[in-house]
């Protein structure tokens, strides 16, 4: 049994216990600094601040007496320890205390991304969480689609236990954003997040230009006319201002100025 476990206010904890002695019909008590219940058996005798809060989830039959807290409270500090006891028979036993630490939520951890990808490759990424409360595991999340996910859970040791996600997405080339988050929603709803940045090739290409007066069809066509319109517009507004004006279409050049007369044909 740990000495010291990390507490997430509001979120729930395991106290991972186990003893060695072999007896049969147990009762559970985990026992406060005062002297009161933790944790019994009857939950009649339980103090009313844990009531409804603390549970057995080990099997005494495989002499296992881990317990939860659920709503961890600040006051929740402890020390709490384990005794037993049957019918007149109580047995208390070594290193059976525990201290609850509080702590903010752990942020979660991302491995590392390839660099420069490639749209429509998949990309395999983790992200890993340690938290306390075994019973209830981290819901861990991303800001991409994902097109496969495996979850699982390990004991660290202490009373730490580790959730990771690993996924494979495929980036498109067009996103939105640079970026791709992990967030660890905690039991009680308390979260953390983490970002990478992705490095993705872009889809974007330059698109290349063509003289207006190239080409066929009904583009060709219109695009000419605007020109046309826009050309003879110029022209009479410069005709006005300096009673010149210079049209340009195609091969076709005019230039005509006030010092000069047309000639009839």
């Amino acid at each position: 049994m740990p000495k010291e476990i990390r507490g997430l206010q509001g979120s729930c904890l395991v106290i991972p216990c186990s003893f060695k002695e072999y007896v049969t019909r147990l009762r559970v008590l985990w026992v406060t600094k005062k002297g009161g219940y933790m944790f019994h058996t009857d939950p009649v005798d339980v103090l009313d601040n844990f009531k409804g809060r603390t549970r057995l989830l080990g099997n005494l039959d495989e002499q296992d007496c881990t317990v939860e807290m659920d709503n961890v409270q600040t006051h929740d500090n402890g020390p709490f320890c384990f005794r037993a006891e049957r019918e007149n028979e109580r047995y208390s036993f070594n290193n059976s205390c525990v201290f609850i630490i509080m702590r903010a939520p752990d942020k979660p951890v991302m491995s590392s991304l390839p660099e420069d990808i490639e749209p429509g490759t998949r990309v395999a990424v983790k992200c890993s969480v340690n938290h306390t409360c075994s019973s209830h595991p981290p819901q861990i999340t991303w800001s991409v689609p994902t097109a496969r996910e495996t979850i699982s859970h390990s004991h660290m040791g202490g009373g730490v236990w580790e959730t990771v996600s690993a996924v494979t997405f495929v980036p498109t080339g067009y996103e939105e954003k640079d970026e791709i988050v992990c967030t660890a929603k905690f039991w009680g709803g308390k979260t953390q997040e983490n970002t990478a940045f992705l490095s993705i090739r872009s889809k974007y290409r330059l698109i290349e230009l063509h003289p207006i007066c190239v080409g066929f069809g009904p583009y060709a066509i219109v695009s000419s006319l605007v020109f046309i319109l826009i050309c003879v517009l110029t022209g009479v507004f410069i005709y006005k201002r300096q009673h010149r004006f210079v049209c340009f279409f195609g091969l076709y050049l005019c230039f005509r100025m006030s010092a000069f007369k047309f000639k009839s044909l």
